[in-house]
C-alpha cells in the first residue's frame, strides 16, 4: 500500500486498547495501561488543548499520534506532539503524512512551540524529528536495578544513620491517607520538583489536579510511595508504581526538601523501597533521571542502577 491509502481520523471512546497495543510494539519499556490513558483524559485540565488521532490502512490500525498541553509544564501557544507507527509500517511515509496531520490540525491554536521525546537507540525517529527541525533539549538516563543483586546489607549504616538524625522512613501503605496528609505531600511535591532539572520548566499543578488522582493512578503500589518524616512531617519522597508487566516497579519521582538535603535521605527511601519490591517478588526497578542530576544518578549508580540508551527531548519553534 502507498501513503495515499492511509487515513486518520479522530480518537474514540472505544480506541483506548488500540492504543496500549501500539505502545507495547513501538516503546514497550514505557506503554502505559488502557486505565492510565483514561484517567489522563477525564483530568485533563481546562486550559490544557488536547486532541488524539488514529491511523488506519484498510481497517487496520497502524498507529497513533496526538497533540497535548502539560499542566505541570504549561505555556499558552506550546504543545506536546507524538505520533507512532507500528515497526512493520516504519519507513513508508506513513509518519509523515501524519506529522502533517498534526501540523494542519494544531494550526488553529496558534502554536508556537513543538515538544516531542524518542530514544537514542531508536535513530529512525531520532532522525525523523531533526529532519523536521527539532533540535535536541535535554537527556535522561534510564538506569535499571536488578532486584537479585541488590545488596541491601550494604545499605543498613544508611538506614541507621537517617533514624538517628531524628527521621523516620515510612511508606503509604502504613498511613492513613486523609486530607492532611495529601496537603502534606501536595506541597512536598510541588517543592520538590522546582529544583529538579529538566529540559523544560515546571510551572506546578493546582492541589484540586493533584487531588482528583492522587492514588488512583494505575499503578499505585502504596507499599512502593515511601516517605521520609521529622516529627511527623513530610520531608522527603521516593514513589514507585508498578509497569503493567507485574514485575517492575518504576520511580516517579525522588526529592527531598531543600533544609533536609545532604542528610542520606534519599539513599536511605530508596533503599527501603527496593528491599520492600524484592521481598514482595519484583524483580527489577526503573528510573530516569536528566543527565545534569548528578547527584540521583550518582544515588542510583552506588545502589546498582545500570544505565540503559537515554531519552532525548526535542523542541521546535514555530514563530
Amino acid at each position: 500500500m502507498s501513503e495515499e491509502d492511509l487515513r486518520i481520523r479522530g480518537f474514540r471512546e472505544g480506541d483506548y486498547p488500540l492504543l496500549v497495543e501500539v505502545d507495547r510494539a513501538v516503546f514497550p519499556e514505557r506503554s502505559w495501561r488502557e486505565e492510565n490513558y483514561r484517567q489522563a483524559d477525564e483530568n485533563k485540565p481546562e486550559k490544557c488543548l488536547q486532541q488524539r488521532y488514529v491511523a488506519l490502512l484498510g481497517d487496520e490500525v497502524i498507529g497513533h499520534g496526538y497533540f497535548t498541553q502539560l499542566e505541570w509544564s504549561y505555556e499558552p501557544g506550546k504543545f506536546f506532539i507524538s505520533l507512532k507507527i507500528l515497526p512493520d509500517y516504519q519507513g513508508r511515509g506513513f509518519g509523515r503524512e501524519f506529522f502533517l496531520h498534526l501540523l494542519a490540525e494544531l494550526e488553529p491554536h496558534d502554536p508556537c512551540k513543538l515538544e516531542s521525546y524518542t530514544r537514542e537507540n531508536k535513530p529512525r525517529a531520532v532522525r525523523f524529528l531533526r529532519d523536521r527541525g527539532f533540535e535536541e533539549t535535554g537527556r535522561e538516563w534510564e538506569q535499571e536495578l536488578q532486584l537479585d543483586d541488590f545488596e541491601a546489607e550494604k545499605f543498613a549504616g544508611i538506614l541507621e544513620k537517617v533514624r538517628a538524625r531524628g527521621y523516620s522512613l515510612t511508606s503509604l501503605a502504613e498511613l492513613n491517607i486523609d486530607e492532611n496528609l495529601k496537603r502534606e505531600l501536595y506541597e512536598l511535591v510541588e517543592e520538590v520538583n522546582q529544583d529538579i532539572p529538566s529540559p523544560v520548566e515546571y510551572t506546578g499543578v493546582d492541589y484540586d489536579s493533584f487531588s482528583r488522582t492522587f492514588a488512583r493512578v494505575p499503578g499505585f503500589y502504596p507499599a512502593g510511595y515511601i516517605i521520609a518524616r521529622q516529627d511527623e512531617v513530610p520531608v522527603g519522597i521516593s514513589s514507585h508504581y508498578r509497569r503493567p508487566d507485574g514485575s517492575t516497579l518504576y520511580v516517579t519521582l525522588t526529592g527531598v526538601r531543600r533544609e533536609h538535603r545532604g542528610r542520606g535521605l534519599a539513599t536511605a527511601m530508596k533503599v527501603k523501597a527496593a528491599e520492600t519490591a524484592r521481598r514482595e517478588g519484583f524483580k527489577r526497578i526503573t528510573a530516569t533521571n536528566e543527565i545534569e542530576h548528578e547527584a540521583m544518578l550518582h544515588i542510583n549508580e552506588k545502589l546498582g542502577f545500570v544505565k540503559k540508551p537515554a531519552w532525548i527531548s526535542f523542541a521546535r519553534k514555530l514563530t
